[in-house]
């Protein structure tokens, strides 16, 4: 919702959420969005670090990726120009991608070509997304993207059908939880900025930012967990977010 073009100049990208742009800064065209993708930034950090030696550097990297999106998304929404979007989307894409050959080879499919079919889709997927304009874009990207990130979900609800503790299958539920609220209030923003007419925005995109962070981590934890079987343990900073801990005295 446009207020005034500001310091960045007229919006260039193909979507523009509810949020009141340039309403706190002449340099920041949408502040709530912006700030709460930080959030991307830390629990990507954060995840690294927690699970370096733990889990390995593939489930690590999957991490750092979702730094990058944090970094491209800071870049989107404090600009609303075409070019950092890209920043934002295509990082998604290729995190999406990554985290989906990580799922394929946990499964069995540890053959070159099923990497080389994903290298190649996100090839293309990049350039659908990068190349096309207007609702089209927002459209194409949002299919190529969603479709591998719910074959993703498919792949851990495989998962979860084999967890046998209780509290790793909490760690899969709380996942969902606020994978549904975080899906939710990105759907309310995306399609009813006409009530905000009548009543405050609650900033629902910005804590799809926030709830999908958590979501991701808590699946990466119930996931790790079924990696790295009997040999992980599950601990909490600070007493609240889960992490996983390998206790190498239960190697054989």
């Amino acid at each position: 919702m446009t207020k005034a073009d500001h310091y960045w100049g007229p919006v260039t990208s193909s979507v523009d959420w509810c949020e009141e742009n340039y309403l706190y800064s002449a340099y920041i065209a949408e502040f709530w969005n912006t700030i709460s993708s930080f959030a991307m930034v830390i629990f990507g950090c954060l995840g690294a670090y927690l699970h370096w030696q733990s889990l390995g550097w593939k489930l690590s990297a999957g991490y750092l990726f979702i730094v990058i999106v944090g970094i491209g998304s800071i870049l989107f929404h404090g600009t609303l120009q075409f070019q950092y979007q890209m920043w934002d989307e295509v990082p998604m894409i290729w995190t999406a991608c990554y985290l989906f050959w990580l799922l394929l080879e946990e499964h069995g499919y540890k053959h070159v070509f099923y990497a080389t079919v994903m290298i190649v889709y996100c090839l293309l997927a990049t350039i659908l997304t990068s190349q096309s304009k207007g609702s089209l874009q927002f459209y194409l990207f949002q299919a190529s993207f969603g479709l591998v990130m719910w074959s993703c979900f498919w792949f851990v609800w495989q998962m979860y059908r084999r967890v046998e503790r209780k509290e790793i299958k909490s760690i899969f539920h709380q996942g969902v939880y606020y994978l549904i609220g975080a899906i939710s209030v990105w759907l309310f923003d995306k399609n009813l900025c006409f009530v905000y007419k009548w009543i405050p925005n609650p900033q629902f995109h910005a804590w799809w930012h926030v709830l999908m962070c958590i979501s991701l981590h808590y699946f990466f934890v119930g996931a790790g967990h079924e990696m790295v079987k009997a040999k992980a343990e599950i601990r909490y900073l600070r007493n609240i977010i889960p992490y996983i801990k390998v206790n190498h005295q239960k190697d054989e």
